[in-house]
Order: C-alpha cells, then sequence, then structure tokens
C-alpha cells in the first residue's frame, strides 16, 4: 500500500490521502490519522480528531507541514510523504463568488410549512396526495426564470427541517431510517433539477440543513420512529452523541458527494450553545472538523456555515467560510467590511425574512411582506455596498411561483442594489 497526498496546501484548502494498493497486500483502510510540524523534517505531532480521509486546512496551519498515517488490517500503519508549507491567504478566496453575488433568497419549503403559508387551496397539500405528489408538481424551469429576475446571486433551499422530509433522495437516510424510497426523501431529486436550472443563469445553489438529525421525524404521528433511529432527542433538539454525529454526517454526506460541483455552500441549523460542546471535544472523532470535512465532500471548494440561532452575527468555529447570520431585524450594517474574521476567512453574511411577521413563526417561509421596500432596499445596499452578504428568505409554492409580493419587492432591490 502506498499514500499520498493531494489537494491544494492552501488555508481553508483541502488535502486528501491517495491511497494505491497493487493488490499484493489486499489492505482495506481501517482509519486516517493526520500531523503537522513547523518545518518539513522536523518533529510531527498528531492533529487530535481528525480521523477522516480528507483534512481542511485551518488558519492555524499556516506555514505547517501535513503528512498522513493510513491504517489497514493488514499492512498496518503507513505514512505518507510531507506536503506544504501550508500557505496563508487574504481572507478567503472561496467565498469570492458569494461576495460578489451581493445577495440572495433562501425558501423554507417545508412539508410542515406548505398548509400555513399556503395563499390559497391549490397550493395546499391535499390529503389525498403524498409527498412525492407535492414536489413533482414544482416547476423547475420557471422558478429559474423568476430568481434570474429579482437579481438574486445565489439561492439557499431548505433539503428539509424536522419534520423528517426532504426535498431529495437519500438512500443512506431511508436505510438508517427504515423507510422504502418516497416516503419521507421525495424520488425526485428536486435540488438537482433547481441546480441545473439556475446554473444556466450563473446562479449559485447552496442547501439548508440542520446539523443534527430531525426531532420530530415519526413514521406514525407521535411514535418518534425516525427521531429514534438516529439515537436522537424527541421533540427538541439536545446534545448528539457521537452515534448521532456518525448517522446524520453520512447521510450529509450522501448529498454532497452527489451534488458535486453544482452544490456552492452548506448553511447547517442547530448548533445551538447548549450543542456545541459536543463538536468542541476533538478528542473525539465526530466534531467541528467531521462536519466541515462531510460538507466539503465532492467538491473542495464548497463553502460553509453553523448558526447557533437567532441573534445576528456570530462565529461558530474557524471551520466557517461565512457568518450563518441570522436575524429578525434589520439595519445592522458591517462594522469592518468584507471580514468578520479576515484571519479565518469568514465572509459578513446575513439572513432575514421577507414574509409578513408571524408571534410563533417571524416571517420564515411566510407570504405577503414585512416591511417597507425602500426601508429594505436602503438596507441591503448599506451591507453590500460595505462588502457584506444578505440573504432575504422568500415564500415560494409547491409550484415554484415565488410570492409575487416578495418577487415585486426583490426587483426593486436590484434596481438600487445592481
Amino acid at each position: 500500500m502506498q499514500v499520498r497526498v493531494v489537494g491544494e496546501p492552501s488555508v481553508k484548502g483541502m488535502l486528501e490521502a491517495a491511497v494505491t494498493d497493487d493488490g499484493s497486500s489486499n489492505a482495506v483502510v481501517t482509519g486516517y490519522r493526520w500531523l503537522i510540524s513547523e518545518t518539513i523534517d522536523g518533529s510531527y505531532v498528531e492533529l487530535p480528531g481528525i480521523l477522516t480521509k480528507t483534512i481542511v486546512l485551518l488558519a492555524s496551519y499556516s506555514g505547517g507541514y501535513l503528512k498522513v498515517q493510513v491504517y489497514s488490517g493488514t499492512a498496518g500503519a503507513v505514512e505518507s510523504e510531507p506536503v506544504g508549507p501550508v500557505r496563508a491567504v487574504n481572507g478567503n478566496p472561496r467565498t469570492d463568488w458569494l461576495c460578489a453575488a451581493q445577495y440572495g433568497i433562501s425558501h423554507h419549503f417545508i412539508a410542515n410549512y406548505l398548509n400555513r403559508v399556503a395563499a390559497s387551496p391549490e397550493e395546499q397539500w391535499k390529503q389525498h396526495e403524498d409527498w412525492n405528489d407535492v414536489i413533482n408538481s414544482f416547476d423547475v424551469n420557471a422558478y429559474a426564470e423568476q430568481v434570474a429576475g429579482s437579481g438574486a446571486g445565489f439561492v439557499l433551499l431548505t433539503l428539509g427541517q424536522n419534520c423528517g422530509r426532504f426535498l431529495a433522495p437519500n438512500a443512506v437516510y431511508e436505510e438508517i431510517a427504515g423507510v422504502r424510497p418516497g416516503e419521507r426523501c421525495a424520488t425526485r431529486d428536486l435540488p438537482m433539477e433547481i441546480a441545473h436550472a439556475l446554473d444556466t443563469y450563473g446562479i449559485k445553489l447552496m442547501l439548508y440543513v440542520p446539523a443534527n438529525p430531525p426531532h420530530s421525524a415519526h413514521m406514525v404521528d407521535g411514535d418518534y420512529a425516525i427521531t429514534r433511529a438516529f439515537g436522537f432527542s424527541e421533540g427538541t433538539d439536545s446534545a448528539p452523541t457521537q452515534e448521532t454525529m456518525r448517522l446524520w454526517q453520512s447521510v450529509i454526506k450522501e448529498w454532497s458527494d452527489r451534488y458535486g460541483e453544482l452544490l456552492a455552500g452548506w448553511w447547517f441549523d442547530g448548533v445551538f450553545p447548549a450543542m456545541a460542546g459536543s463538536y468542541d471535544n476533538m478528542q473525539l472523532p465526530y466534531n467541528w472538523s467531521s462536519i466541515a470535512n462531510v460538507a466539503k465532500s465532492g467538491n473542495a471548494h464548497r463553502i460553509m456555515c453553523l448558526n447557533s440561532g437567532i441573534g445576528g452575527i456570530a462565529i461558530n468555529s474557524p471551520y466557517e467560510d461565512f457568518t450563518a447570520g441570522e436575524t429578525n431585524e434589520i439595519g445592522g450594517l458591517p462594522g469592518n467590511g468584507r471580514w468578520v474574521d479576515e484571519a479565518n476567512g469568514i465572509q459578513y453574511f446575513t439572513f432575514t425574512f421577507l414574509g409578513e411577521n408571524d408571534p410563533k413563526w417571524a416571517g420564515w417561509g411566510n407570504k405577503g411582506l414585512s416591511r417597507p421596500t425602500s426601508e429594505l432596499a436602503d438596507w441591503v445596499k448599506g451591507v453590500t455596498d460595505r462588502k457584506g452578504v444578505v440573504c432575504l428568505d422568500a415564500k415560494v409554492n409547491r409550484f415554484g411561483k415565488i410570492d409575487p409580493d416578495q418577487l415585486e419587492q426583490l426587483r426593486e432591490i436590484k434596481l438600487r442594489v445592481r
């Protein structure tokens, strides 16, 4: 067995252990260990908690040399030659496209939101329909045309959230949950189709999903059977166990690998302060590094963030490429230009809603408007003039039609910003 390290040795880049076997040893890889040294021929020490085939390079590795040990049951440990030094970069070139996009739109297109926010009975999920009937009614080409007209430079689309239904197939999820294809994951790969349709307009797709399994996913209403299959808490978020993280990160990786270069980024929800400790422990195999590696699997240039809750601009991990920026308010502006943390390459990104304010749900995914267009447009321009990025949550119905009032508001923003 021979091992070498491939990839780009620069901060926020990604390296991979490439293993070749001439067939004589029949080696089966059982593990990885990454090591770092200040000099190419110096003493190498293990980077704790990084037990994956790939490694995301942090700013703290700048100037260092890395190598990997690959373990197998037959060949033992085989060590690569070192690579490096890890090159420092200005900020984070992987977010250049996001900064250039200036603003984009998101959708809380979620199974348990549909009927609550429907503008007419036609938009509702009917009792005689299954989940696939809803997803199959979405007109991808008409949707992409609207997005292009809105001036949005990217779309942030919910794959799913806590009820356990998703917009795309995922064989790993179905195996763990014990469900058949189409029962909880749509048989149509709607994000894939949307990514292709948006690509014709030069618009990028990012995906939203919780960092943890769905906490209210049932086989039969109230049984939490799918939530239990992942070993997660019923009805509420909590600190995930290592096994829960292993299972859910394998689900994320399936999507990451499938979408490849068509997927530009991940926005991970639900890394609340009470749960962050589960990711902080770098003595365990599932942590900030492991979720970053599955997020970038299939596309080393993909970007990601981790949301710790409503409250504006916060940094949760040096592995982030941009801030989650969730807020129910507008008015905040970048205080230091593009970068919230230039050393760690974290782009200023803020995320709010267009929809009418609801006492329980705020305006996320809702129809109507929550703010005057002039006030909203002034704010978006203020953020983007300072090299920040704005994401505006807009309602889209099952047919792929964006709320008409919100679409008109977006067009007005386009006139101010573009």
